[in-house]
This record gives structure tokens, C-alpha cells and sequence, in this order.
């Protein structure tokens, strides 16, 4: 059978298990303290992990060793997920006829040097060896998406705006400091192109997520108490973002281990197997169980 409802796959059918452990843990001697900590605009870039491992960590609770991020793995241990970064760029021209473009500058063409880079960046990522770590990833190379573009108002004037969003994918061992800097430093070029014509014109950037990787750990906690109550053994990774990182981060072995199909998130008629959402009780009752050893 199914279980329907939006949300219910990514992840509120995770969320209600959770909460069901901890009145199980309630009626235990636990030897060890279980927490569940429930995030907000996940969706968005994961904004509201920070706050909330910040918020923890000052509430006097004993810091956490073990982070378990329950997004739809198929109850798979999942050691590794692609980190991500993202920017609203604004390109802002100079309006004229375009019969005199000379005199002007044009947002939209001005905009497309930057996506022509990253269509470049693309290339030039694609074709590189993969390393150990991003073998085991589909696709196995970091990767740069725009996808949504707006500008111009008219045939015949020079795009006084133009407003695009980028993101990159970026595998565990990929240098996002360099990445970013290159994607700045093309920036600043058309920026001062820009400026060149027209003082008003230039380029904006505007950060709008930044999701750290979760890298897969060396005999690390959460993996071994995970893979010791499944019994996959496997290797799994993931491309798409969750909170997983920030949890590591702050210190915490983390992996992902949840209920449900990616498959069937954000779509219509979204669901849950009841096989899955019974598989992943099973697995919070043997977690609950483990930490009373």
C-alpha cells in the first residue's frame, strides 16, 4: 500500500517516525541521549540548519556525536552527498536604440559571457578525470546550472536589465573556494566592461544558498551504527542537497537514512510505501534500542 500527502516521501513520513521514537525512548533506560531536531526551509538552500545546530548547542543539551538525516535513501546508508552554492546575478545595462548599441550596453548579452563561462566550466569539468571520491557519483564531476533567465524590453533597445540564477553541484573534494573565485573574477571583468561604457551599468551578485557536502567519513560512527542495524554494506551516494553537511560540520558523524523513494518527491500525488515507512520504524526502534546498550 501507500501512505498520500504532500510531503509525505521528503520527509515528513522520516519526521513522524522520529517523533514515535522518542515516546518509545521515553519508556527506556537509555544510556545515551536520543534528539530529534526538526529544521525549517530545507528546500531553499537548508537556511534553517544553521540556527537551529547553533541553537542547540547553546540549549546546555549534551552535544550530539551522531547526526541521522532522515531524506528518502530507500533505507540505504548514504555516506556521501554533492554540496551546493548559488548566486541571483543582476546585470544591469544601459538603454539605447540598438542602432547605436556602441553607446549602450546590453544586459542580456552582457550576461551571456557568464553563462558562456559556465558552459565552459562545465566542459572543462566533464572531461577531468574523476577523483576517488567522485567516482561514485551520478554524474561523477561538479556541475553549473542556470536555470531561469529574464531581460530586455524591447527588439530594438538595448536590455537595460537582465536577472538569471546560477548553481553549482559541487562533488565532496571539489575546491569550492576556487570555483567561486573564478565565477568572481569573470564577474568582475564584465562588471568593469560594463562600467566602461556607462558608470551606472555592472553586475550584482546576491548569495541564496550555500549547502556544505557531506563527505563520506573513514570508520565513522554514524555509519557503523546505521550499516550495523541495516545490513546494506553498500556504497550510496547522493546529488541532491540535504542538511547532512552542516551537521558534520559542527562535529557530527553524519550519514542519510530514510524512508521512501526520491523518486516520488515533489511530485503530484506524492507518496510513501507502507513497506518503506514500516521499514523505517523498524530501524528508529533498533536506533532507540542501541543507544540503551
Amino acid at each position: 500500500g501507500r501512505l498520500y500527502g504532500r510531503g509525505t516521501c521528503d520527509m515528513k513520513g522520516f519526521d513522524a517516525l522520529a517523533l514515535h521514537a522518542m515516546q518509545q525512548a521515553l519508556a527506556c533506560d537509555l544510556k545515551r541521549p536520543l534528539q530529534v531536531a526538526l529544521s525549517f526551509d530545507e528546500e531553499i538552500g537548508c537556511a534553517g540548519a544553521p540556527p537551529l545546530i547553533e541553537a542547540m548547542a547553546e540549549s546546555g543539551l549534551p552535544r550530539a556525536a551522531i547526526a541521522i538525516i532522515g531524506e528518502p535513501s530507500m533505507m540505504q546508508c548514504v555516506t556521501g552527498q554533492k554540496g551546493s552554492a548559488g548566486f541571483d546575478v543582476h546585470v544591469k545595462g544601459f538603454e539605447v536604440h540598438s542602432s547605436m548599441m556602441d553607446k549602450g550596453v546590453n544586459a542580456v548579452m552582457a550576461a551571456s559571457r557568464l553563462i558562456h563561462w559556465a558552459n565552459g566550466k562545465n566542459n572543462e569539468l566533464r572531461a577531468r578525470a574523476p577523483s576517488k571520491v567522485a567516482a561514485n557519483f551520478d554524474p561523477p564531476f561538479t556541475t553549473l546550472h542556470v536555470g531561469t533567465i529574464k531581460g530586455g524590453t524591447a527588439q530594438n533597445i538595448t536590455a537595460g536589465d537582465c536577472r538569471f540564477g546560477i548553481d553549482w553541484r559541487l562533488v565532496p573534494d571539489e575546491d569550492a573556494d576556487r570555483l567561486d573565485g573564478e565565477f568572481r573574477a569573470i564577474v568582475a571583468e564584465v562588471d568593469a566592461a560594463a562600467k566602461a561604457v556607462a558608470p551606472s551599468a555592472g553586475v550584482r551578485l546576491r548569495p541564496f544558498h550555500d549547502v556544505p557536502a557531506l563527505v563520506p567519513e573513514q570508520n565513522g560512527a554514524a555509519e557503523a551504527l546505521v550499516r550495523g542495524i541495516t545490513g546494506d554494506n553498500g556504497i550510496h551516494v547522493v546529488s541532491y542537497g540535504t542538511e547532512a553537511g552542516h551537521f558534520q560540520n559542527a562535529g557530527c558523524s553524519a550519514v542519510i537514512c530514510g524512508p521512501g523513494d526520491i523518486a516520488q518527491a515533489h511530485q503530484a500525488d506524492e507518496f510513501i510505501a507502507v513497506e518503506q515507512f514500516e521499514a523505517g520504524g523498524a530501524f528508529l526502534a533498533k536506533v532507540v534500542e542501541s543507544l540503551t546498550k
